[in-house]
Protein backbone atom coordinates (compact mmCIF):
# COMPACT_ATOMS: atom_id res chain seq x y z
CA UNK A 1 0.00 0.00 0.00
CA UNK A 2 1.12 3.36 -0.86
CA UNK A 3 -0.84 5.19 1.75
CA UNK A 4 0.85 6.83 4.41
CA UNK A 5 -1.39 5.55 6.81
CA UNK A 6 -3.51 2.65 7.08
CA UNK A 7 -5.33 1.21 10.63
CA UNK A 8 -7.88 -1.82 10.19
CA UNK A 9 -10.25 -1.44 12.68
CA UNK A 10 -12.95 -4.59 14.43
CA UNK A 11 -15.20 -2.33 16.26
CA UNK A 12 -18.19 -0.25 16.56
CA UNK A 13 -15.63 2.53 18.67
CA UNK A 14 -12.70 1.78 15.57
CA UNK A 15 -15.21 2.33 12.93
CA UNK A 16 -16.34 5.76 14.38
CA UNK A 17 -12.84 6.88 15.38
CA UNK A 18 -12.00 6.05 12.04
CA UNK A 19 -15.04 8.37 10.68
CA UNK A 20 -13.59 11.47 13.02
CA UNK A 21 -9.97 10.96 11.50
CA UNK A 22 -11.65 10.75 7.86
CA UNK A 23 -13.74 13.93 9.03
CA UNK A 24 -10.79 15.67 10.49
CA UNK A 25 -8.92 14.92 7.26
CA UNK A 26 -11.34 16.37 5.04
CA UNK A 27 -10.37 19.72 3.36
CA UNK A 28 -12.80 19.94 0.04
CA UNK A 29 -15.49 17.00 -0.48
CA UNK A 30 -16.75 14.47 2.20
CA UNK A 31 -18.72 11.40 0.27
CA UNK A 32 -20.83 8.86 2.57
CA UNK A 33 -22.42 5.79 1.15
CA UNK A 34 -24.28 4.12 3.46
CA UNK A 35 -27.55 1.95 4.19
CA UNK A 36 -29.11 4.22 6.88
CA UNK A 37 -26.30 6.03 8.47
CA UNK A 38 -27.59 4.45 11.72
CA UNK A 39 -24.04 2.63 12.71
CA UNK A 40 -22.49 5.96 11.15
CA UNK A 41 -24.09 7.40 13.81
CA UNK A 42 -23.45 10.83 12.03
CA UNK A 43 -25.95 12.00 14.14
CA UNK A 44 -24.37 12.21 17.41
CA UNK A 45 -23.66 15.63 18.44
CA UNK A 46 -19.72 15.89 17.76
CA UNK A 47 -19.80 14.11 14.41
CA UNK A 48 -22.83 16.57 13.35
CA UNK A 49 -20.88 19.55 14.13
CA UNK A 50 -18.01 18.73 12.45
CA UNK A 51 -19.78 18.36 9.38
CA UNK A 52 -21.47 21.61 10.04
CA UNK A 53 -17.78 23.10 10.54
CA UNK A 54 -16.62 21.44 7.69
CA UNK A 55 -19.51 22.65 5.54
CA UNK A 56 -19.31 26.06 6.76
CA UNK A 57 -15.74 27.06 6.34
CA UNK A 58 -15.93 27.42 2.49
CA UNK A 59 -18.93 27.44 0.01
CA UNK A 60 -16.66 25.36 -2.12
CA UNK A 61 -16.98 22.38 0.22
CA UNK A 62 -19.53 19.68 -0.58
CA UNK A 63 -21.16 16.80 1.24
CA UNK A 64 -22.81 14.15 -1.05
CA UNK A 65 -24.49 11.00 0.64
CA UNK A 66 -26.04 7.45 -1.13
CA UNK A 67 -28.61 6.06 1.07
CA UNK A 68 -29.94 2.89 0.62
CA UNK A 69 -32.81 4.39 3.47
CA UNK A 70 -33.02 7.75 3.24
CA UNK A 71 -36.57 7.39 5.34
CA UNK A 72 -34.58 6.41 8.40
CA UNK A 73 -32.43 9.57 8.21
CA UNK A 74 -35.73 11.62 8.18
CA UNK A 75 -37.05 10.03 10.95
CA UNK A 76 -33.73 9.24 13.21
CA UNK A 77 -31.26 12.51 11.93
CA UNK A 78 -32.89 16.05 13.27
CA UNK A 79 -29.15 17.31 13.42
CA UNK A 80 -28.24 16.07 9.51
CA UNK A 81 -31.81 17.20 8.42
CA UNK A 82 -30.83 21.00 9.65
CA UNK A 83 -27.18 20.88 8.00
CA UNK A 84 -29.68 19.69 4.99
CA UNK A 85 -31.71 22.78 5.33
CA UNK A 86 -28.93 25.18 6.13
CA UNK A 87 -26.28 24.03 3.15
CA UNK A 88 -28.96 23.04 0.89
CA UNK A 89 -26.84 23.99 -1.91
CA UNK A 90 -23.24 22.14 -0.69
CA UNK A 91 -25.16 18.83 0.92
CA UNK A 92 -26.95 16.41 -1.47
CA UNK A 93 -28.59 13.48 -0.74
CA UNK A 94 -29.45 10.59 -3.06
CA UNK A 95 -31.43 7.12 -2.93
CA UNK A 96 -29.74 4.23 -4.62
CA UNK A 97 -31.78 2.67 -7.02
CA UNK A 98 -33.34 -0.84 -6.33
CA UNK A 99 -31.10 -3.18 -8.46
CA UNK A 100 -28.24 -1.94 -5.94
CA UNK A 101 -30.05 -2.36 -2.35
CA UNK A 102 -27.70 -5.74 -1.52
CA UNK A 103 -24.89 -3.47 -1.60
CA UNK A 104 -23.49 -4.38 2.13
CA UNK A 105 -20.76 -2.27 2.42
CA UNK A 106 -20.01 1.06 3.93
CA UNK A 107 -17.69 4.41 3.42
CA UNK A 108 -16.72 7.87 4.01
CA UNK A 109 -14.21 9.52 1.43
CA UNK A 110 -12.37 12.79 1.84
CA UNK A 111 -10.64 14.53 -0.60
CA UNK A 112 -9.85 11.43 -3.28
CA UNK A 113 -6.94 10.55 -0.12
CA UNK A 114 -9.03 9.48 3.23
CA UNK A 115 -11.37 6.78 3.99
CA UNK A 116 -13.05 5.33 6.77
CA UNK A 117 -14.38 1.97 4.42
CA UNK A 118 -16.62 -0.41 6.73
CA UNK A 119 -16.40 -4.07 4.63
CA UNK A 120 -19.57 -5.07 5.41
CA UNK A 121 -22.58 -3.17 7.56
CA UNK A 122 -23.08 -5.77 9.68
CA UNK A 123 -19.69 -6.36 10.87
CA UNK A 124 -17.65 -3.40 12.39
CA UNK A 125 -14.56 -4.45 10.40
CA UNK A 126 -12.85 -1.95 8.25
CA UNK A 127 -10.01 -0.03 7.12
CA UNK A 128 -9.27 3.60 7.50
CA UNK A 129 -6.74 5.27 5.25
CA UNK A 130 -5.33 8.52 4.74
CA UNK A 131 -2.99 9.99 2.41
CA UNK A 132 -3.43 7.00 0.52
CA UNK A 133 -5.18 8.22 -2.70
CA UNK A 134 -3.98 5.62 -4.56
CA UNK A 135 -6.11 2.85 -2.26
CA UNK A 136 -8.62 5.46 -2.44
CA UNK A 137 -9.12 5.81 -5.62
CA UNK A 138 -11.50 2.70 -6.48
CA UNK A 139 -13.71 3.45 -3.83
CA UNK A 140 -13.97 7.37 -4.76
CA UNK A 141 -14.83 6.33 -8.57
CA UNK A 142 -17.57 3.57 -6.97
CA UNK A 143 -19.00 6.50 -5.37
CA UNK A 144 -19.00 8.59 -8.85
CA UNK A 145 -20.32 5.34 -10.29
CA UNK A 146 -23.09 4.69 -7.31
CA UNK A 147 -24.03 8.61 -7.67
CA UNK A 148 -24.83 8.70 -11.48
CA UNK A 149 -27.85 5.98 -10.95
CA UNK A 150 -29.01 7.37 -7.85
CA UNK A 151 -32.01 9.88 -7.43
CA UNK A 152 -32.15 12.96 -5.15
CA UNK A 153 -34.59 12.73 -2.21
CA UNK A 154 -34.84 14.40 1.05
CA UNK A 155 -35.29 17.92 -0.58
CA UNK A 156 -34.50 20.47 1.47
CA UNK A 157 -37.48 21.79 1.73
CA UNK A 158 -40.85 21.15 2.40
CA UNK A 159 -43.39 22.26 0.45
CA UNK A 160 -46.75 22.27 1.04
CA UNK A 161 -50.25 23.68 0.71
Amino acid sequence: MKGLHSALFDSEAGFRQALDTAIAAAGHEIRVFDRDLSRMRLEERSRAEALENFLAADREHRLRIVLHDPEAMEQKCPRLLALRRRFSLTLEIRQSPDQLRHLADSFLLADHAHAAVRFHVDHARGRLMLDAAEDVHPFWKRFDDLWEVSLPCLPATRLGL
